[in-house]
């Protein structure tokens, strides 16, 4: 999420930066993490929107409801901006649309002098929220998720048995850390699977033409090796080499 929203700050290209919206808005529907907290912030919403139209409300109640709706809509206003975008250029991508037209309806839709300060603010707010409601999540997170076998993608940590290996280093995303997301986000609920590095290249890396390069498995192969290494296990990790290569999590550290 910040490493699309510095990409939108500093790209002038209009075109790329509806790309970098769509890819933003995708990432946020397909990643399990973030789709459960955009339907927390839903839930909120439409619960203050409730309380909002309740009979039975003292003035002091009603502002404090009044609030909260605004705090939540406010999200919400943000968010849209950038999933019209997505939208259009979702319908673009599908239908193969080349007709200039479409691209500069939307174009004009975004051509305010202020269009490219508030999408940034979009981003920004968004941002905000989601990892304001992680931070909430994550500090009530039961104890004993201590001792078990995951990985913390906010601190880039991953905790095996109780012990926290930092796999990123001075903020810089790194392959490790987007392999470790993949396995351990994306796919939270299927630790026990197979992953080819052919879908971790498009899932996580955004790179459509891995099976076009004969030696792209490397990258992915080097980095499984990276992480069994940071963790001192040489099995943590199963892998392999070539084309077809893939991963997983050794059964014996969940």
């Amino acid at each position: 999420m910040l490493e699309l929203t510095r990409l939108f700050c500093i790209e002038r290209n209009i075109f790329q930066r509806f790309v970098i919206v769509y890819r933003y808005i995708r990432l946020l529907n397909k990643d399990p993490l973030t789709k459960e907290i955009l339907q927390k912030i839903f839930d909120e919403t439409s619960e203050a929107l409730g309380k909002l139209n309740g009979d039975c409300l003292d003035q002091d109640e009603f502002l404090d409801v009044k609030g909260e709706v605004i705090y939540t809509n406010d999200f919400w206003v943000y968010y849209s901006n950038l999933e019209v975008i997505h939208g259009k250029m979702k319908k673009m991508k599908l239908c193969k649309i080349g007709d200039k037209v479409e691209f500069e309806n939307l174009c004009r839709l975004f051509s305010k002098p202020y269009s490219k300060e508030m999408l940034e603010l979009s981003f920004k707010v968004v941002n905000s929220n989601i990892f304001d409601l992680l931070d909430r999540e994550c500090f009530f997170l039961d104890e004993e998720k201590e001792a078990k076998t995951w990985f913390d993608e906010d601190k880039s940590h991953l905790w095996i048995k109780g012990r926290k290996i930092k796999i990123n280093i001075q903020d810089k995303i790194t392959n490790a850390h987007k392999i470790l997301k993949h396995i351990f986000i994306r796919n939270k609920d299927n630790l026990k699977d197979e992953f080819f590095y052919s879908e971790i290249a498009e899932d996580e890396f955004g790179e459509l033409e891995y099976k076009a390069n004969g030696n792209k498995w490397k990258r992915y192969h080097n980095s499984c090796f990276e992480i069994n290494r940071k963790a001192g296990i040489t099995d943590f990790l199963i892998f392999n080499t070539g084309r077809k290569g893939k991963v997983k999590v050794n059964q014996k550290y969940l």
